[in-house]
């Protein structure tokens, strides 16, 4: 007997389809949410196929499917909000492209490699200073070591990456 209901169900399904589509398609103007609704139309009607009296299966499945339009858009989750131009500009993307990133990525990794090819007292300064974007004011106070000194060693860690770089590179 269950087969029988399955055979005639897939013959519903068939003989409907274009049916219940079109009248989910004028609740939603979506194509995708009208497909989405004929498909959960007719699992709801399968599931509850038992329910059905046998007399009008087209009027059913109708009546299925408008419901479910019409919890569709009464969904909180539907809702769609109205963007303003301050909600646009706070949604801009403030970053560059994938390329511009990239190559960002792969010359800060060029020059740390540089930078730490560099000796003592070099080294520290120029990782510090050109990767990790500390201040010399900041790197003095935390060493300890005269900012004078420091801008020294930073002038000279320039001129060494700076030979480095035309080595590496040219």
């Amino acid at each position: 007997m269950m087969v029988i209901q399955e055979e005639e169900f897939s013959n519903y399904i068939k003989q409907y389809e274009r049916l219940i589509i079109t009248i989910c398609l004028s609740f939603t103007k979506s194509y995708f949410d009208a497909e989405d609704l004929a498909q959960q139309t007719f699992l709801s009607a399968y599931t509850n196929y038992s329910k059905f009296d046998g007399v009008n299966f087209k009027a059913w499945i109708t009546r299925i499917a408008i419901n479910k339009c019409k919890d569709f858009l009464k969904s909180p989750a539907r809702v769609i909000y109205s963007l303003s131009n301050e909600d646009f500009e706070s949604l801009k993307d403030k970053g560059g492209t994938p390329e511009d990133m990239l190559l960002e990525r792969c010359s800060k990794k060029k020059i740390h490699n540089l930078c730490e090819r560099l000796k003592e007292p070099y080294r520290a300064v120029a990782v510090n200073y050109f990767c990790e974007a500390i201040k010399l004011s900041d790197m003095a106070k935390d060493t300890g070591i005269s900012l004078k000194t420091l801008q020294t060693h930073l002038y000279r860690s320039k001129k060494l990456l700076k030979n480095l770089w035309k080595e590496e590179f040219m």
